[in-house]
């Protein structure tokens, strides 16, 4: 299982950190140099190239550039530019507080950054419920991509093919894409990015934009592959937005180190924090950066600051601020590719993590590209008649240090091939299956990119929707370890390229380089059958090889067949108490297939073990966490020694044994669970890796926090560091002597460092020359009086840091808890089978920095020597720690005992963990299944400031989708005023209205049409909500100039719906009313639809005034309040809205009270008639708006 161990909580930063008075007071806290860009042109870019390569590449040193904001665009490189031409891309913004995706436009989420920064004050900044929504890793827009390629230095901009100069040696005539003609190409140089070399279709898009606001971060982490990282802020908030609203300055702050340190980084976060900086998953607290053994360099990055990260260097980010902008990229070096093979590929293939930059695929077509280069430079040279111009291609450092570059490249795509190598059998090679290299095969199980060679299952294939199949592919590098698919065996080989095509290059790549040399040397490059020979171990591929015949092949449709029992059955025996004790027998007859393990003294399948010539078996799991042996480097030696005959076994039987030395792991190991990015479908068969070497460290008396093996990368960090930064002659073109040269400390042009205080110049040499001429190197914060005369103290890295709590102790509780140097630490939940650390909250209190002793604000604080004078009768330092460990377990556990939590306080901190089983009857049981949960009307109170904005499919109209209706559509000319066709002569009308025809046409459930469709039915539109509405725009500003009758605002009342005629008054003429609301409303329905049938007979003039409808004394009246004989008709002069926003007719135009309106509002030309008047009001046109309905 997972460790269960403490590990250190998050603890966010307070919104008013002072960061300067931090750095000043902690010792080893240190600001990042830093240059300005405008001495980049002053000393030019060779200068600038070989000060990246001395302090970032090879010093492993953080470098910040200032002063590109002066040359960004102003207004391109702004949030209102980005919101008005990418805010309504659709992106996923990280909500940290939950670890989960928020889909949300760009432009939805600058719009509400000043509300989830202003949620943030010292009070609440530690509540984990609050957004913290960071969008992070998007796509950068391409004219910010085009407008940074002119200001930024090309050698270490993105995708750069070459740093030489335009012009330079080796440059050819090329088309002028900006004018007519030709120009210069630039000089024959290596590349700045050599991610450059691949097909544009397999290259790696890493130029991505962050913005975030205040609270949000990026854990401690590596740049991927070991590559260069380079990160500008290009906007920032000030103090105002565009819009006038208040805003917080935005910058980030940096805890960054340096790559020499990177081993005793990686070690303070497994044995004291509890974390793995590989997986990347956990913010540092500043208590913890306090109390480490190195020293972290800080950087408070604002407008305009580029950062280059060195290689395999752990750093974490801080967003301060409304808002912050950042572009960032990666380069890929020779230097970073020699790294990556060799510890970067590695570490990420035991997390799983994903290789995105093809590696070894940049380093086959890097060698193309270099190989084609070299040969233009030969073809000149013969060509070329000038004597000058061909010692310039001779003799160029540029073309001197690709040729370096390409023998460095040719020596890793040796180790590629001698890894992949099989021995010569013709008959495994006709079975080798050939797929064609697209640079998109990736291990199913570690999701690394594989170059050439590989395993493929036949049985564990996936067919898909598309017609493809899934199929499952496991590296070589996996498949040694032991991880694989369920099958364990039967595995097919895929190559993705000819090996006679890959050796043919390697032999004529060879050629070349001794050629270039002027032949053979000592040094020079050997075949490959001559490099397989000096090898003197297994390649990698013919250990899975012999391990595809020793692991046996199980069916994964079958379930897994039951363990075979030993003769020899356990003994079980009860205790007074009324426990069970069992005591296992070992099995004594070894079964078929299996040997006897030496460390667990179990017979265990043979293939799971490495057995010695010796006759002793060690299983890989025991290798792996004991002896600090990979299953690799066991299996591909063939005089393979067990740690038995080396007298180092730390089995319980040889640490008695005379003459043993135990060994002691060099390095922690807390578990690497994979299953959650690896294939469903996979398994490990040797070494489970999710177990820690916890039990082994222990044994050998090294679980203290301050281990063996913290002091022993510490002390490799110190001699790593003690070589200096310095230019190896068989790598690089040592041109020292031409160049960084200043006329001395008083050149205002120099290309110099500068740290935090602008006036102290650093030498961009970091000591690597004679200091004749040259400013010295040095990366305190301020000179102190021994480096004014010139001695090189460095302080000392086993710093113990203060006891420096900044929180109340008296208050964790729920698990949580911190040690002497105020680090928090949380201690996993004992029953869950899968733990994770919950984010920590502990109290709010407020932050109170250290008072700032009495120095001088230039200079840092000395660490105090005083330490060794202690006085004797103290106490030692473990049980001082011992001490308080018991004392702040006690009042954790008071705590917890106040709060009723103290069972599960005491079990998460002793690892205890308790099962407690109820009966319950039958019959109670089943009505607590079927009893339905009570709905609780409890509010639920969230902190969610900003929502998706993002269509969801449910709530988006598709009419495609959407089940149609049927609904009736009535004809414009039934409402027409004119009269109907005249009768023919003779032909009397009957009673009653005349029939009207209906047509019905199909529509969509939910579109605009549905909306405005006229239904008969009277009680379609009784449960539908209306909408708040709002006055036209002309309108309110009528009523602001003081028409006080208007509002401004409309009542939520609803109004009379368009969908159907209301009646004013319910039975006029008539006594007898209905006896129900529902017979009411159904008779004001059918009324009112044949009252509005009769008006349809009405008689219209538009030169009069008024008009008497045709009469018949054969036509009754039986309309309640329809038109009847000589009705009165009035035409609306002016609308008026009453104090419910209501329109209704001016009062002086309305008949007397007692006698009842109705109002049909249906059609262009109304009627509206009095019962029982003599002659019409009036006749006319209206509306439905003017009419309120």
């Amino acid at each position: 299982m997972p460790t269960t161990r403490r590990s250190a909580a998050f603890d966010p930063i307070s919104p008013d950190l002072d960061l300067d008075a931090l750095v000043q007071q902690t010792p080893n806290f240190e600001y990042v140099t830093r240059i300005s860009c405008d001495m980049i042109e002053t000393q030019g870019l060779d200068t600038f190239e070989k000060l990246v390569l001395l302090h970032v590449l090879i010093g492993g040193k953080p470098l910040v550039i200032e002063g590109f904001h002066k040359r960004l665009d102003e207004w391109t490189f702004t949030s209102a530019w980005l919101q008005d031409n990418h805010g309504k891309k659709y992106e996923n913004a990280r909500n940290l507080s939950k670890q989960t995706n928020m889909t949300v436009s760009i432009g939805h989420y600058l719009s509400n950054m000043n509300k989830l920064t202003n949620q943030w004050n010292r009070h609440n900044y530690r509540d984990r419920d609050r957004q913290r929504l960071y969008l992070k890793d998007i796509d950068c827009p391409q004219v910010w991509h085009d407008k940074l390629r002119e200001v930024v230095p090309p050698s270490v901009f993105y995708l750069n093919d070459s740093t030489g100069d335009v012009g330079g040696p080796g440059a050819v005539d090329e088309p002028n894409p900006h004018a007519p003609g030709l120009r210069k190409s630039r000089g024959v140089a290596r590349a700045g990015d050599l991610m450059s070399c691949l097909p544009p279709a397999m290259r790696a898009e890493n130029l991505m934009c962050y913005i975030g606001h205040e609270g949000t971060y990026t854990p401690a982490h590596r740049e991927m592959c070991a590559s260069l990282g380079q990160n500008l802020m290009v906007e920032t908030s000030g103090t105002l937005d565009p819009d006038g609203k208040p805003t917080k300055p935005g910058s980030s702050i940096w805890f960054m180190t340096e790559s020499k340190d990177r081993h005793l980084v990686s070690e303070y976060w497994l044995s004291t924090l509890g974390h793995d900086i590989e997986i990347e998953a956990h913010f540092a607290q500043i208590n913890a950066w306090k109390s480490a053994p190195f020293t972290t360099y800080i950087v408070e990055q604002k407008l305009g600051d580029f950062i280059l990260i060195p290689p395999l260097a752990p750093h974490q980010v801080w967003n301060r601020g409304t808002r912050t902008m950042k572009v960032a990229w990666n380069r890929t070096t020779v230097e970073t590719l020699e790294l990556a093979l060799d510890e970067a590929l590695p570490r990420a293939r035991m997390v799983g993590r994903d290789e995105q930059y093809k590696n070894k695929a940049v380093i086959y077509f890097g060698l193309s590209r270099y190989s084609d280069l070299l040969k233009h430079v030969d073809h000149q040279t013969g060509s070329v008649t000038d004597h000058q111009l061909t010692l310039d291609l001779k003799y160029s450092p540029k073309i001197r240090q690709l040729q370096k570059d390409f023998r460095r490249l040719f020596s890793l795509y040796t180790s590629i091939l001698l890894a992949e190598v099989l021995p010569h059998n013709p008959r495994d090679d006709k079975k080798i299956q050939y797929l064609p290299f697209d640079g998109n095969v990736t291990c199913s199980f570690c999701r690394c990119n594989i170059f050439n060679r590989f395993l493929t299952c036949t049985t564990c294939v996936i067919p898909l929707e598309n017609g493809e199949e899934d199929t499952y592919d496991i590296c070589l590098e996996c498949y040694a370890m032991g991880r694989s698919c369920k099958c364990i065996s039967g595995y097919k080989w895929v190559e993705q390229f000819k090996w006679q095509e890959l050796t043919e290059k390697h032999e004529r790549w060879r050629q070349q380089i001794v050629a270039s040399e002027g032949g053979l040397t000592e040094k020079s490059a050997l075949p490959l059958h001559m490099e397989q020979q000096y090898m003197r171990k297994k390649s990698l591929a013919a250990v899975c090889q012999e391990q595809l015949r020793l692991r046996p092949w199980t069916d994964p449709k079958k379930p897994p067949p039951e363990p075979k029992l030993s003769k020899d059955a356990d003994e079980s025996r009860v205790n007074a108490d009324g426990t069970i004790t069992v005591k296992k027998k070992r099995p004594q007859v070894a079964l078929k297939g299996h040997i006897r393990n030496h460390v667990s003294n179990y017979f265990e399948p043979a293939w799971k073990q490495s057995a010695c010539k010796c006759g002793r078996a060690y299983s890989y799991g025991n290798l792996f966490r004991a002896f600090d042996k990979m299953p690799l480097t066991v299996m591909e030696d063939p005089d393979w020694q067990c740690p038995h005959c080396l007298r180092i076994c730390s089995c319980g039987k040889c640490r008695k044994v005379a003459g043993m030395q135990p060994y002691e792991p060099t390095g922690t190991v807390l578990g690497y669970d994979t299953r959650r990015v690896a294939d469903p479908r996979s398994t490990e068969s040797l070494v489970d890796f999710r177990q820690s070497n916890f039990e082994w460290v222990k044994k050998a008396g090294d679980d203290s926090e301050d281990s063996r093996r913290l002091s022993r990368r510490v002390d490799e960090a110190e001699a790593a560091k003690s070589q200096g930064p310095a230019l190896d002659d068989d790598h690089y073109v040592n041109e020292g002597e031409e160049t960084f040269i200043t006329n001395g400390p008083d050149d205002g042009d120099s290309l110099t460092m500068q740290t935090h205080e602008d006036d102290i110049p650093i030498d961009p040499l970091l000591g690597g020359l004679p200091s004749n001429g040259i400013q010295t190197v040095r990366h305190n914060r301020v000179l102190n009086e021994n480096l004014q005369n010139g001695e090189n103290h460095e302080p000392p890295h086993l710093f113990v840091a203060p006891s420096a709590v900044m929180l109340d102790q008296r208050h964790l509780g729920g698990g949580f808890t911190t040690d002497e140097n105020g680090i928090v630490f949380q201690y996993p939940d004992p029953t869950d089978p899968d733990p994770t650390v919950p984010q920590y909250a502990p109290p709010q209190v407020e932050q109170r920095s250290q008072p700032a002793r009495s120095l001088d604000q230039n200079k840092k604080r000395k660490r105090s020597d005083a330490r060794d004078n202690v006085q004797t009768d103290m106490l030692d330092p473990n049980q001082a720690n011992e001490q308080y460990h018991k004392a702040q377990v006690k009042r954790t556990l008071a705590d917890a005992k106040r709060n009723d939590r103290y069972i599960i306080a005491e079990a998460a901190m002793s690892g205890k963990s308790l099962s407690v089983k109820l009966r319950v009857d039958k019959e109670k049981l089943g009505h607590i299944l079927n009893k339905t949960p009570a709905q609780t009307t409890r509010p639920i109170k969230t902190n969610f400031i900003l929502q998706s904005d993002y269509p969801s499919p449910s709530n988006k109209p598709n009419p495609l989708n959407n089940p149609l209706k049927r609904a009736r559509v009535e004809r414009d000319d039934e409402f027409s005023t004119r009269k109907n066709k005249r009768r023919k002569s003779g032909q009397q009308q009957t009673e009653g209205p005349t029939k009207k025809t209906s047509k019905f046409m199909a529509i969509s459930s939910g579109s605009e049409a549905e909306d405005d469709m006229i239904s008969d039915d009277g009680d379609h539109n009784q449960d539908r909500v209306p909408k708040p509405r709002q006055l036209p725009a002309y309108l309110a500003r009528k009523n602001d100039v003081g028409d006080q009758e208007i509002p401004k605002e409309l009542t939520s009342e609803p109004r009379p719906s368009r969908r159907k005629s209301t009646l004013v008054d319910s039975a006029v003429g008539s006594n007898q009313g209905p006896k129900n609301p529902e017979e009411h409303a159904v008779t004001l329905a059918e009324e009112n639809r044949r009252a509005k049938l009769r008006a349809l007979d009405w008689d219209h003039d538009d030169s009069q005034g008024e008009s008497e409808p045709e009469s018949s004394p054969d036509k009754p009246d039986k309309e309640l309040t329809g038109s009847t004989k000589n009705t009165p008709v009035t035409k609306p002069l002016s609308v008026a809205r009453n104090q419910n926003g209501i329109s209704s007719a001016p009062p002086k135009l309305q008949p007397p009270s007692s006698v009842p309106v109705s109002i049909f509002s249906k059609g262009k030309k109304i009627r509206v008639a009095s019962k029982g008047s003599g002659k019409p009001l009036a006749n006319g046109k209206a509306s439905r708006r003017s009419l309120g309905v």
